[in-house]
């Protein structure tokens, strides 16, 4: 027999999937699924929440002078998301030539857009940050990888404003030891009942 607890979180769950399909139709994009990645030190492919995205998003405080770049875009839910808002570009990073042309084509038939979407099939400690004014990373691989990012977007950057999204951040400690970063608030699993924790990043001059 389920216990009242079980039968709310079914219910929540079964909600979310719910919601993540009406998403789906009303931005008129394909982007669900969990996949394999077959690269070294690369996450496997998973989508976070409709809901959870757009919290994340409206936290970064996005603006129209900003650049948005997605660590690992994938299919390219984030990048659809983020372009509703009226900003300068948003830019996909992903080292799968299949991800990238998927996100590509989602952006060209998603309702709604309101910025430019680019996505780059590249590895990300060799993309050039220069621009980047807002990050997004979901958890997109294991910690040596992280730390090359962030010294790579630390250089790009050259002292200029960053903000940082992590979401399900299981490697805390790479940023830690980052001196030119402060975390500035962080959402633990499971609160309001999101199902990853977010830490948000930003750089300190």
């Amino acid at each position: 027999m389920l216990s009242i607890k079980d039968v709310v979180a079914h219910g929540r769950r079964t909600a979310q999937r719910v919601n993540n399909l009406m998403w789906e139709r009303r931005l008129n994009i394909a982007t669900r699924g969990r996949v394999s990645v077959d690269f070294p030190d690369a996450g496997h492919y998973a989508t976070v929440d409709y809901s959870l995205v757009f919290r994340v998003l409206r936290h970064l405080s996005l603006r129209p002078s900003d650049v948005f770049v997605d660590i690992g875009s994938g299919r390219g839910r984030i990048l659809c998301c983020a372009a509703r808002y009226p900003i300068r570009q948003v830019i996909g990073v992903d080292l799968s030539a299949e991800f990238c042309e998927q996100a590509r084509a989602n952006a060209a038939r998603a309702r709604g857009l309101r910025s430019p979407v680019v996505v780059h099939n590249t590895v990300a400690q060799e993309f050039d940050y220069a621009e980047c004014t807002a990050c997004y990373l979901f958890s997109p691989f294991g910690p040596d990888t992280v730390g090359e990012v962030l010294t790579k977007i630390q250089q790009d950057r050259a002292g200029g404003p960053v903000r940082i999204a992590y979401v399900n951040p299981a490697y805390p400690e790479v940023f830690d030891k980052q001196d030119w970063l402060e975390r500035y608030d962080f959402w633990y699993r499971h609160a309001r009942g999101a199902e990853q924790a977010v830490a948000f990043y930003r750089s300190r001059h």
